[in-house]
């Protein structure tokens, strides 16, 4: 009987999956709330908890990603479907992009967070931007792992 994709590191990826959708809830619904202006109270925490949030996302991702480029996932779909292989390493290449895009909004951020004149639109706009990718980044990596679990259970009839 094959062994099907969610007993090995298909379960997990689902799962941290669910995790990083609370994370991207959480700071979307942040970027939301209304930011104190330059020099009023409030205006520093605001940049400074946006530049920690984003931080704590971007560790997140760096292990995450990590997990999925190391856990044998591209070598499993390769043998076991090898059909999906080509979407399968698309979507590990896309990695790196989203991770560079997340420092430089990290840096802006921190810039932000030391009184420098904001552009506050433009840096909310990228933070939204980022979380939009990523969401369909991940949607689409679990659309792929479903349709080829859904596979794994056809095969053993």
């Amino acid at each position: 009987m094959p062994e099907t994709l969610t007993k090995s590191w298909a379960k997990q990826v689902l799962e941290e999956h669910r995790e990083l959708r609370k994370k991207v809830k959480g700071l979307r619904e942040y970027i939301c709330e209304p930011r104190p202006a330059v020099g009023e109270e409030g205006a520093h925490s605001w940049a400074a908890n946006l530049a920690s949030q984003l931080v704590n996302l971007h560790d997140e991702l760096v292990r995450h990603f990590r997990f999925e480029d190391e856990s044998g996932m591209v070598e499993d779909v390769a043998e076991k479907h090898p059909r999906a292989l080509v979407r399968a390493e698309e979507l590990v290449d896309e990695h790196p992009q989203m991770l560079k895009e997340l420092r430089r909004l990290m840096a802006e951020a921190l810039d932000y967070s030391e009184g420098h004149p904001p552009e506050d639109c433009p840096l909310r706009r990228g933070v939204c931007s980022l979380l939009n990718q990523l969401e369909e980044h991940e949607r689409e990596e679990n659309n792929l792992i479903i349709s080829l679990e859904y596979q794994d259970l056809g095969t053993k009839n």
